[in-house]
């Protein structure tokens, strides 16, 4: 039986999705789960690779099972035997050939950030401080120059494993809500830390470091701007879209 479950999971004191040895990881942390509550050795596959301190709102991942709990009870069954940063909100049976990465049809990220002048003892695991105002006019004009299909080679760092960087931005979205603002990226895919350093090329271009015309400049040149990655805490994943027919039964 495959199934697949939906995570959400602060990061802060995980290193990162991927199991590593004498670290803790959320991949680590959920297949030892899964063994304590099925008594089998349980290989789960992740949608992608999420850095060490990056948050997720609904990461699926998928695994087969000889078990013989029903799918829809997984959460259920499987919550009390998870730490209280990692939790599963929903479970269900898919078909054999699902994949929870290679079945993916694109992602959105979000990240988050904190305009105000003082520190958050309450965000500082959960955004990005930035303490001059940001022109979100300004921010918005920017991250138009992103949208479609472009190769994306100058917004990604070295150890990026994805062999074509051409991927489809569909949509970006900056919205603010008091002293929060997000940034939400939506594209077929994503190469390593490109949704950190677009946010970071967003943040510069609020604060007019970079025009939109130097964005255009950078994908087509391929050539790293000066751009900061952004740190990890302000990043979340929030939803991976598979096709109705990869997750349909019938």
């Amino acid at each position: 039986m495959n199934i697949l479950l939906y995570l959400e999971y602060d990061g802060t004191a995980f290193h990162g999705y991927q199991r590593q040895p004498f670290v803790r990881t959320v991949q680590g942390e959920l297949e030892a789960a899964l063994f304590s509550l099925l008594g089998e050795e349980v290989t789960i596959h992740g949608s992608s690779r999420t850095d060490a301190g990056v948050h997720a709102l609904a990461y699926p991942v998928s695994f087969q099972t000889a078990s013989t709990i029903p799918p829809a009870k997984f959460a259920l069954a499987l919550n009390p035997h998870l730490p209280e940063d990692l939790k599963v909100l929903e479970s269900m049976a898919v078909p054999e050939a699902f994949h929870a990465r290679s079945s993916s049809r694109g992602k959105t990220y979000v990240y988050r950030i904190l305009q105000r002048l003082q520190p958050s003892p309450l965000h500082r695991n959960q955004a990005y401080l930035v303490r001059r105002p940001l022109d979100i006019p300004a921010m918005e004009a920017a991250a138009e120059r992103f949208l479609g299909t472009h190769d994306f080679s100058a917004f990604k760092s070295v150890g990026s494993t994805d062999p074509n960087p051409v991927k489809d931005m569909q949509g970006i979205t900056i919205t603010q809500e008091g002293d929060l603002v997000d940034i939400r990226i939506t594209a077929s895919g994503f190469l390593y830390n490109m949704a950190r350093i677009m946010a970071g090329t967003l943040v510069d271009a609020g604060h007019h470091r970079i025009t939109p015309e130097e964005i255009t400049t950078l994908l087509k040149t391929g050539k790293r701007g000066k751009a900061m990655v952004l740190p990890p805490q302000g990043l979340y994943l929030e939803k991976v879209y598979y096709a109705p027919e990869d997750l349909s039964l019938d």
